[in-house]
């Protein structure tokens, strides 16, 4: 790399870890890639960033970045250093360089960089033990071979388990996972390098190399998104297989999830937070911890015609805290919708680590970790039980109680909740509702963690303890982005972006430069004069000012359609509906007031069908008709139908985030309505019970329509009526936005089976109304308890006689049967409903790269 030039002049470059004397007339390049003479292990740094060479009467540093490179403050592509000069990369606070132009002196001591370099622990040292991949910084590359290792060290060979000559486990720095080669991959999206913290470097051996969490495996894997059997490497001497076990969250090759492929060389398989590369006869592995880029390249949403966000880009270094402000209507939310993948952009891609969001969502969604302005909680629950139900759902069955338990310990701790584990959440501060918000998210380790107004409704102590635990959090190893309204802790942030209205980039960079670019002494003078303005010309401006930097990615070319995405799923279905109802049973049994609601209720309304004058039981009068049975079991019946409707008419609306957030972690549908049901089955038939025993004591009828003793009759009748209404009641929370909306609904409801059970009005023989009782649970109730009664003989014409109420076991059994179809019609309704939320979601992220086919697509700059 270096040559001379004739120039006597001398050079000392300095980083924050070491400093290198550049020996008269030589040329060297300052990157972050093993190829680079001087290394800088920062994310911030391009794999080839600065060139330094001699020129006249100095040296010139020029950029040769994708990041740029900042000099006091402003951008600049080249500079002339004749003494001491101190460059920012990446960012205007990026990682310092400093450039020392020196006049020679005798024993000034120089080395040549490529002999300072060679032996970096930066590397993975290549079959060949010169220090890098391949033996010439890349997979494949041209470098010598070990002569021990047959076919070139690749696996498979004849030699069995010779590893890496001279390979060493570095520490905790930062290593460089190479892409597939273009020709291994001329069927996938472009790949930029991936970069991870290095963990350890595996030999194979001829056979099978199991991978899992439990410590009997060749490879173990201290993540609990691991299984404890997850994965197997078949290596034989053709080829090496990397096969999944039935591992609950699957392996990936590439990105692409696998159940079997064969491997090549620079391959790289993902399991859980682990990524191991092929590389000869080994396999180097690496973790993602979080600490890694993340930028977006000129993403734009429409809807409905209109353009929401035109075209952002921006780039974050690894733990970073990003701000996102603006004033309403800027499409913050959608640019959080947009980097999350929960609403993929219209054009444009994201990238974290080198790695296409989009492309690569099928394993990439398991680190991202999302918290909506609602509460992710029950607040009837312990913080420790709600993270409890979280945890189960969220790891694999074989992740072990004890385990759940220490990761939940872990996660309380460094958030500073473990003095509150036993608290009831609805008893918490609002800043520490929102941290275990935080908490449930961090369970499974997520890398990129986004909040959508963590601060809304705050006091100001409040805002600053929410801000200062996100500020923790990033500096803990993770890429941290909130939207928020709040602007009075934004200097605890690394970089704040000002939206304008329409999607438009007014600003990104350090929040101490935001309000001296906008010229204004606050925000709130800054939101009133981007509202004033066209949010067109703020982007124009900002782009067109030193502090734009682009991404290092460009989207010229279409990728491929993507497959269907697997499930998420943790648990079966059971598992889940296990789950589930406990969690149920605990949100109402820990709710105090709502469990005496519930107890009470049906005392109540059994009381209303007593004040009805009945002198008599149910049964037949002697020489008259009964003129209270009819009035009886109507008001029993409606009350009944009220008291189911009521239970669930707010079951899934109430807790309509935690059902949205819990899906894209692989919540069954099935799971969580048939939780909902087993849960109202229990309350109401209890309820149905108390109630119909105050209501119907010392005055039922005599005998029943199919066993002798008429009670069961009767209980079954009301039960049903109230099942079937309390469907009615779930089919209302599923469609309503609000629970505010379900009221009038579930008047409306009750009204209407007032009128359609027949016992007001009769509904025989009368288009459109006999037909709309038969969707009606009280009409089949009332027609049972009718068949029960005899209410054709015992009211003697006080009202219209009708055929479903003869006293034979045959329509009565018929009654009971056609509420329970009703009761299951509503239950289909309200699933689809549920799964039309369900599917909407999945092939938004099953479509991520196919809507994209006609826009475009990442392509690495290297690669361009």
């Amino acid at each position: 790399m270096a040559r001379d030039s004739g120039e006597t002049a001398t050079l000392r470059v300095s980083t924050q870890s070491n400093e290198t004397r550049v020996r008269a007339g030589r040329t060297c390049v300052v990157g972050r890639g093993p190829e680079s003479d001087i290394v800088m292990a920062d994310v911030q740094v391009s794999r080839s960033h600065l060139v330094i060479e001699p020129a006249r009467n100095g040296w010139s540093v020029r950029d040769v970045s994708s990041n740029g490179t900042w000099v006091n403050g402003e951008k600049v592509a080249t500079r002339t250093v004749r003494g001491r000069t101190s460059f920012r990369l990446g960012t205007p606070t990026g990682p310092e360089l400093v450039v020392d132009a020196q006049a020679p002196s005798a024993g000034t001591p120089t080395a040549e960089l490529a002999t300072l370099l060679h032996d970096s622990p930066e590397r993975v040292p290549g079959p060949g033990g010169s220090g890098r991949p391949g033996g010439s910084g890349r997979p494949g590359g041209s470098g010598a071979r070990d002569a021990h290792a047959p076919g070139g060290g690749k696996p498979g060979g004849s030699n069995p388990g010779v590893g890496i000559p001279g390979a060493r486990t570095p520490g905790s720095r930062k290593a460089m996972i190479e892409p597939p080669s273009a020709a291994e991959t001329k069927n996938a999206p472009g790949r930029a390098e991936i970069e991870y913290e290095r963990h350890n470097v595996h030999q194979l051996f001829y056979g099978t190399t199991s991978i899992g969490r439990s410590a009997d495996n060749d490879i173990t894997v201290a993540d609990l998104l691991v299984s404890r059997r997850h994965a197997e490497l078949h290596v034989g001497y053709a080829e090496i297989e990397i096969v999944d076990v039935g591992s609950a969250n699957g392996t990936f090759l590439n990105g692409r999830r696998v159940t079997q492929e064969s491997l090549k060389e620079s391959d790289v398989v993902a399991v859980g937070h682990h990524l191991f590369q092929l590389r000869g006869n080994t396999l180097v592995e690496a973790v993602d911890k979080g600490d890694a880029t993340f930028e977006a390249q000129g993403l734009s949403v429409s809807v409905g015609g209109k353009q929401l966000m035109h075209d952002v880009s921006f780039r974050l270094p690894a733990r970073s805290l990003l701000a996102v402000i603006g004033p309403s209507g800027a499409g913050k939310s959608t640019l959080l919708g947009a980097i999350t993948g929960f609403r993929p952009a219209d054009t444009g891609c994201v990238r974290y680590a080198g790695r296409d969001v989009y492309a690569e969502y099928d394993e990439l969604r398991r680190r991202i970790g999302y918290v909506p302005q609602e509460d992710l909680l029950h607040s009837a629950l312990t913080v420790r039980r709600a993270l409890e139900y979280g945890a189960e759902l969220r790891f694999p069955p074989d992740v072990s109680a004890d385990e759940r338990r220490t990761r939940i310990d872990e996660v309380l701790a460094e958030l500073g909740l473990t003095a509150h584990a036993n608290t009831q959440v609805s008893r918490l501060s609002g800043g520490q509702r929102k941290r275990t918000s935080v908490a449930m998210e961090l369970l499974t380790r997520p890398s990129l963690l986004y909040l959508d107004e963590p601060t809304s409704g705050l006091d100001a102590g409040l805002d600053k303890s929410v801000m200062m635990s996100l500020r923790k959090l990033a500096d803990g190893g993770r890429t941290v982005a909130v939207v928020t309204h709040s602007v009075a802790h934004l200097d605890s942030c690394d970089y704040v972006m000002v939206l304008a209205p329409g999607g438009h980039v007014a600003y990104f960079g350090p929040p101490r430069g935001a309000l001296p670019y906008f010229g204004k002494p606050d925000f709130s003078d800054v939101f009133l004069e981007l509202e004033a303005t066209s949010g067109e010309d703020a982007g124009a401006r900002f782009r067109a000012s030193n502090l734009y930097v682009a991404a290092s990615v460009t989207a010229p070319s279409a990728r491929p359609a993507p497959a269907e995405l697997a499930s998420l799923r943790q648990q079966s279905v059971f598992a889940q509906l296990s789950t589930l109802f406990r969690r149920a049973l605990s949100v109402t049994t820990s709710d105090r007031s709502y469990l005496r609601l519930i107890i009470a209720f049906p005392v109540l309304l059994g009381l209303v069908p007593r004040g009805v004058r009945a002198r008599h039981d149910l049964g037949v009068v002697p020489g008259q008709s009964n003129l209270d049975a009819p009035t009886v079991l109507l008001v029993l019946v409606v009350c009944a139908c009220l008291m189911g409707a009521a239970n669930a008419v707010h079951e899934i609306v109430k807790e309509r985030a935690i059902y949205r957030r819990e899906q894209t972690i692989g919540l069954s549908t099935t799971a969580y309505l048939s939780s909902k049901i087993a849960i109202l089955a229990l309350i109401t038939g209890v309820q149905s019970v108390i109630l119909t025993l105050i209501a119907l004591l010392g005055r039922a009828p005599a005998h029943g329509a199919v066993i002798d003793s008429p009670w069961p009759e009767v209980l079954l009748a009301v039960a049903v009526a109230a099942l079937g209404s309390a469907m009615l009641g779930l089919v209302i929370s599923a469609l309503v936005d609000k629970a505010e909306k379900a009221m009038p609904l579930l008047v409306l409801i009750t009204m209407a089976q007032l009128v359609l059970c027949g016992g007001m009005v009769p509904v025989i023989g009368r288009p459109g109304l006999e037909q709309a009782s038969w969707l009606a649970p009280a009409r089949w109730g009332f027609a049972a308890l009718a068949s029960t009664t005899d209410l054709n003989v015992v009211s003697r014409n006080v009202v219209d006689g009708d055929s479903r109420w003869n006293h034979v076991a045959a329509t009565y059994l018929g009654n009971l049967m056609f509420g329970l179809v009703v009761a299951a019609g509503a239950v289909a309704l309200c699933a689809y409903i549920l799964r039309r939320t369900e599917t909407r979601l999945l092939r938004r992220a099953a479509r991520r790269s196919g809507r994209l086919r006609r826009n475009h697509c990442c392509i690495p700059r290297q690669q361009r």
